[in-house]
């Protein structure tokens, strides 16, 4: 269902968008911004298709980094995700963490809850840069040294 309502909006397919998110169990879809959709609006399924459209135009492209289910029953499935969200309109690549539920009680089976916001800067994010660094520092070094040390060699041999 999650893969099927990111490949839905990323592609800007507002009638199947209109099928995945239920009307009669709807409870919000939110984010922050750009396009911050939050508050009494989060919860208004008669602006969602239109602002999915908004969307589509500023070209928000949503990438699935990770999904975790938290529970399921036979009337519903919640689920915690990680996305990289990106748009036209000030959004770099950027991380977003978030929790969802699908209503599995109605036909056909819809995502009512949708709910995200972009995580927290974290000197863990930094973490492979850093090591490139770090790599790419220490063979600088290690080139310096074995220059010198074959340069100081052809110094003793000449002498």
């Amino acid at each position: 269902m999650v893969e099927r309502f990111i490949d839905a909006f990323n592609r800007g397919d507002l009638a199947q968008l209109d099928l995945l998110v239920t009307d009669q169990l709807f409870a919000w879809y939110s984010t922050d911004a750009p396009g911050p959709r939050i508050n009494a609006e989060a919860k208004d399924r008669s602006t969602l298709i239109p602002y999915f459209a908004a969307r589509h135009q500023q070209h928000e492209h949503l990438v699935l980094n990770s999904l975790e289910v938290g529970f399921t029953n036979d009337r519903a499935g919640g689920f915690t995700f990680s996305v990289t969200r990106s748009a036209d309109d000030g959004l770099p690549p950027s991380r977003y963490d978030g929790k969802g539920e699908v209503q599995c009680a109605i036909r056909p089976i819809s995502l009512a809850v949708w709910a995200m916001a972009r995580r927290p800067w974290s000197p863990i994010d930094l973490l492979s840069e850093a090591a490139a660094l770090i790599l790419l520092g220490a063979t600088v070094v290690a080139i310096f040294l074995w220059r010198r040390r074959s340069a100081q060699r052809r110094v003793y041999v000449r002498a």
